[in-house]
Formats: C-alpha cells, sequence, structure tokens
C-alpha cells in the first residue's frame, strides 16, 4: 500500500500572504480534494472536485477493458471495476496530485487518487486488476504501481493468477504442463508407443492452440492483455515454440519405435507361423509314415493270412518214387555177381 506523501498544494505565496494566511491554506476552488461521485471501470472514476463533476483517469495504472464500445471485455475488466468500486464509493472522500499534464486528449483529468493516505492507483496493481504504464510526460507514480504490480504477481493475483481460466498463466499452464508431462523414454510395446505418441501429439495441438489464440490479441482490442503478453510473459510464449519443437520430436522417437516394435512383432508372427509350419508338415509326413508303415505291415499279415489258409487248404502230395541215380563206376564186362535191375528190367546194377 501507498501512502500519500504530499500535502494540499499551495495555490500561490502571493494568494495566501493576501489572505493574512501563513503557509498553504485551503482555497475556493481547491482540485486537490474532492468527492467521489461515481466508478466508471476499473481505472476511471467522476470526481466532484471544486464544485465540479470531473471525470478523472488514474495515473500510470491501465486496467483491462469493460465499458469501451470499439473493444472487447478483457480478461478481469469486470473484477477490476468491481475492485475499484470497493475502493472508492460514492461520498467518499479523496486526496488528488497530478503531474506535468493535467488531462488527456479525451479531456479526462490525469491524477493520482489516494484514499486514507492510501494510492488507489497502485491499490488496483496490487490486487492484480491493473498494469504499471507511462504516460510520457506524466510518470510520476509509475514505480509505485509497478512495484504493486510485481508483488501482485509474486502472489500470482489476478491478471497473474494461472487458476482463472482467461488470464495468460492459464493459457500458458495448460500447455506448459502437458510438453512437461511428455515422456521420451522408449516405449515396451506397441500400445505404450502409440498411447505417448497420441500424448505428444495432444501437446502439440494444445500449443498451437494457445499459440494462436495469443496471436489473436492485438494492442488496440485488448491492450493490457497485449502488454503483458509483449512483456512480462514474451519468453514463457517464446517457450512454447520450442517445447512444440521438441515435442514434433518426442511424438516421431515414439512413432518410431511403434513402427519398429510393429515390424518386430510382424517377424516374430512369421517365424512363429513358419515353426508352426514347418511342425504341421513334419507331423503330416510322420503321420503319412506311419499310415505306410501300417499298410505294409496289413499287407504283410493278409499275404501270410493267405499262404497260412492256403497251406491249410491245399492236398498234401504223395512222395514219388525216385529211381536210383545208374552208378558212373563202369561194370566189368564179365561180371558175373548178382545183379540189381531197375524197374521196367531195362538196366542193371551190380547188388551191393
Amino acid at each position: 500500500m501507498s501512502t500519500k506523501k504530499t500535502g494540499w498544494i499551495c495555490l500561490g505565496l502571493t494568494a495566501a500572504l493576501a489572505f493574512g494566511a501563513t503557509g498553504c491554506s485551503i482555497l475556493p476552488g481547491n482540485d486537490s480534494s474532492g468527492t467521489v461521485v461515481k466508478v466508471i471501470d476499473g481505472d476511471t472514476v467522476d470526481i466532484r472536485i471544486a464544485g465540479q463533476d470531473t471525470r478523472v483517469r488514474l495515473l500510470n495504472i491501465d486496467t483491462p477493458e469493460t465499458v469501451d464500445p470499439n473493444k472487447s471485455v478483457e480478461c478481469m475488466g469486470p473484477e477490476a471495476s468491481d475492485h475499484l468500486k470497493s475502493l472508492l464509493a460514492p461520498g467518499d472522500k479523496v486526496d488528488l496530485e497530478y503531474d506535468v499534464e493535467r488531462t488527456d486528449k479525451y479531456g479526462r483529468t490525469l491524477a493520482g487518487v489516494y484514499k486514507d493516505e492510501s494510492l488507489v492507483n497502485a491499490d488496483i496493481a496490487a490486487a492484480g486488476l491493473g498494469i504499471a504504464v507511462k504516460y510520457e510526460p506524466n510518470v510520476r507514480f509509475y514505480d509505485e504501481v509497478l512495484q504493486a504490480q510485481n508483488e501482485a504477481a509474486t502472489k500470482a493475483a489476478g491478471l497473474f493468477d494461472p487458476s482463472a481460466e482467461c488470464t495468460i498463466p492459464a493459457q500458458l499452464q495448460e500447455a506448459t504442463q502437458a510438453f512437461e508431462q511428455l515422456s521420451e523414454a522408449p516405449a515396451d510395446s506397441i500400445e505404450e508407443a502409440e498411447s505417448l505418441a497420441g500424448e505428444a501429439a495432444a501437446a502439440i495441438a494444445l500449443g498451437h492452440g494457445v499459440k494462436s489464440a495469443l496471436n489473436k490479441i492485438t494492442p488496440d482490442l485488448r491492450p493490457v492483455t497485449y502488454a503483458l503478453l509483449t512483456t512480462r510473459f514474451a519468453k514463457n510464449v517464446a517457450k512454447i515454440d520450442s517445447s512444440v519443437i521438441q515435442a514434433n520430436k518426442v511424438e516421431q522417437a515414439h512413432l518410431d519405435t511403434k513402427a519398429a516394435l510393429i515390424e518386430s512383432e510382424e517377424q516374430r508372427k512369421d517365424e512363429e507361423r513358419k515353426k508352426k509350419e514347418a511342425a504341421k508338415k513334419k507331423a503330416a509326413a510322420e503321420k503319412r509314415q506311419q499310415q505306410l508303415r501300417q499298410q505294409r505291415e496289413a499287407a504283410e499279415q493278409q499275404a501270410a493270412e493267405r499262404r497260412r489258409v492256403q497251406q491249410q487248404t491245399q492236398p498234401k502230395k504223395q512222395p514219388t518214387y525216385q529211381a536210383p541215380k545208374p552208378r558212373t563206376q563202369s561194370v566189368p564186362h564179365n561180371y558175373t555177381g548178382p545183379r540189381c535191375y531197375a524197374p521196367g528190367g531195362k538196366s542193371w546194377t551190380p547188388c551191393p
């Protein structure tokens, strides 16, 4: 919280002396204080100053747009307006301090507004609902507002809150977490490789989506968001591009692993199929050999059975007379001994 560092502004030493005052006096028409009439948006308020309703633009603070008909309602715009309404209610007494220029091109009075000695300009930034800006040559309150903004960023408040869906940190965080959760370890199965590649593809798509959405932010339509995007979060946005490139490599690695695993699985199945076919052929050959052996054995049994039957049914042959073979030795022509004649009596041999 910033406190008011200056007192009432003297309207002029000559005027003070003319009234016989000793020091600074609050004279009729004094514009260093006023009464809140109405809050317009997050950084604009109507204040009755010196008896006249005056539109005051808070210096060195810019809040998201809400009422400009030519601009869309920005993230945290309604919250900024509500916050200023909580700080400045109609009837509140405030002090005002000015810088080099008293009005802007729209005719609004430029000032630092204090309530209870606290600089409202900085209080808005401390809630994370506005950013510090320089309106050259008016930079009097810039450092105080910037310090409050940095404190809000440290606390992740308002525009810096990653849990608020519309903020830049929320969009960046979603993509960042998706990239950080990607696994580069090689998969052990086709299903795992396919799943990991799918996660990388989803992260890439998310990164492209976030980058596309951020690229649509322009200074003319969303000035506060654009300012944060190109300053405080510029490095984070640039990191999305490098993360997408890395995620593409991760996806391709998993796709290559998947292809290798598929090829290996096909080879394994092919080898298994060949083994099954070889085993099937071997079994068929063995079965054929067994059938041939059985057929041969059956044929032999049938042949043996036929021989047995033939032997049992064929009549027995009577033995035939076998004439003795004639002796080959010569018989003396003068043999007078006993003679043994062959059947028919045509030949004879000496009887033994």
